[in-house]
C-alpha cells in the first residue's frame, strides 16, 4: 500500500475514499503551462525511493502552502494548481490514475508535508480499493496531433495527461476588445496641452500603453503619412514621445527581463533586443528569460552597440524604443 503514516488497511481506505469523494487540488507543471489560455498538466515528482508520483491536496490552502514552502514557481501571483471536483469527466481521478500508470507513474501523495493528514499510496492499491479500470483512458486530441498521426498513417495514439484549467487563473496583460476601442480613441482626441494627455495615460498599465504605442505606430502614423498630413503626423509623434517616457519610467519600477539566445542577449534581425515586464510566458517560446534591471539592460545595449529595444509582455503588444531614449529618461530620473 505504501501508506506513510502506517495506518491500518481499513483506516487507510477510509482516508483515501474521503479524499477522492471530495474536491481536490492537483499540483501542475509551470514548465508546461500555457499562461495565455490558462492551462497546464500535472506535475510529475521524483519521490525518494518510490519513483515518479503526483501530488493531490484536500484544500486550496494546503496546496498553496506546499507550493510556497517548496519554492515552486508562482507566475504573476498565479499558483500552478488545478481543481478536481467529484464527478469530473475528462480529468476524473480514475482517468488521471490510468494515464499515470500508462506513463509509469505509480505513486500518489495526498497532502504531502502535513502531519496527520498526509497519506501516500500506490496506484495499484488505489485500483484495488476503487475498482479502477486502468485500461480505459479518455484523452483530448488536438487537431495538430491528429494531422500528424494521419501524415504518418499511425494508429497508435500518443498518451499524455489532458490539459487542466489553472485554478483562479487571470491574465493581467490581456486587453479586451472593449478596452481596445477606448484606447483607439485616444490618438484621435485633441488635447489642449501635453500635460492633459500625460494625465490621461500615466496610470495605464504597461500592456495598455504598449497597445496604444502599436496603434499609433502601425495605424495612425501610416494613415497621416498617406494623407500627406504633416501636422497630424507631428502631433502623433509627440504623443508617441510622451508615451515612450511614461513606459520607460514604469519599467524602472518593475522587475524586468530580457531574452537570451543561448548565453547571449537575443537581438532580432532588425537589431533590437527585447525587454519584458513579466516572466509569466517564459516557457512558451524558444528563448530563455534573464532578470535584468532597466539600467543593466541599457548598459548592455550600449556595450553591444544595439540601438533599439522592444518592450512587451511576450505575446502582447510591442513598444519600440531607442537605447538613447532610455538612457536620456534614466539620466533625467537621477537628477
Amino acid at each position: 500500500m505504501g501508506n506513510k503514516n502506517e495506518l491500518s488497511e481499513e483506516m487507510a481506505q477510509g482516508v483515501v475514499k474521503e479524499f477522492v469523494s471530495n474536491t481536490m487540488y492537483v499540483l501542475l507543471s509551470t514548465v508546461g503551462a500555457n499562461m495565455i489560455k490558462g492551462f497546464s498538466y500535472p506535475y510529475v515528482a521524483e519521490l525518494d525511493g518510490k519513483g515518479k508520483g503526483l501530488y493531490f491536496f484536500s484544500t486550496y490552502e494546503y496546496a498553496k502552502e506546499f507550493v510556497e514552502e517548496n519554492d515552486f514557481e508562482i507566475l504573476d501571483g498565479v499558483y500552478p494548481l488545478a481543481k478536481l471536483a467529484p464527478g469530473e469527466k475528462l480529468n476524473s481521478f480514475e482517468t488521471m490514475c490510468a494515464i499515470a500508470a500508462h506513463l509509469g507513474i505509480m505513486y500518489v501523495d495526498f497532502n504531502p508535508g502535513h502531519p496527520n493528514i498526509a497519506l501516500g499510496t500506490t496506484i495499484p492499491w488505489l485500483q484495488k480499493v476503487f475498482g479502477f479500470d486502468l485500461s480505459k483512458i479518455t484523452l483530448i486530441m488536438s487537431n495538430k496531433m491528429k494531422e500528424e498521426m494521419e501524415k504518418r498513417d499511425d494508429k497508435k495514439i500518443p498518451i499524455n495527461f489532458n490539459p487542466m484549467p489553472i485554478h483562479k487563473f487571470k491574465d493581467p496583460y490581456f486587453v479586451t476588445d472593449e478596452r481596445k476601442k477606448e484606447l483607439d480613441a485616444i490618438p484621435l482626441t485633441e488635447y489642449d496641452d501635453v500635460k492633459k494627455y500625460f494625465d490621461v495615460i500615466k496610470e495605464f498599465p504597461l500592456s495598455e500603453l504598449c497597445y496604444l504605442s502599436e496603434i499609433i505606430k502601425k495605424t495612425y502614423l501610416p494613415r497621416a503619412s498617406a494623407d500627406g498630413n504633416k501636422e497630424r503626423a507631428d502631433i502623433l509623434m509627440a504623443m508617441y514621445s510622451v508615451l515612450d517616457g511614461v513606459i520607460i519610467q514604469k519599467l524602472d519600477k518593475k522587475v524586468t527581463y530580457t531574452l537570451l539566445d543561448g548565453e547571449e542577449m537575443f537581438v532580432n534581425h532588425n537589431q533590437a533586443a527585447y525587454l519584458l515586464y513579466t516572466n509569466r510566458f517564459q516557457y512558451m517560446g524558444e528563448y530563455r528569460y534573464k532578470e535584468i534591471s532597466l539600467e543593466g539592460f541599457v548598459r548592455q545595449l550600449e556595450a553591444a552597440d544595439v540601438n533599439y529595444a522592444i518592450v512587451t509582455s511576450g505575446p502582447g503588444s510591442m513598444h519600440l524604443t531607442s537605447t538613447a531614449a532610455m538612457r536620456q529618461t534614466l539620466d533625467k530620473m537621477l537628477h
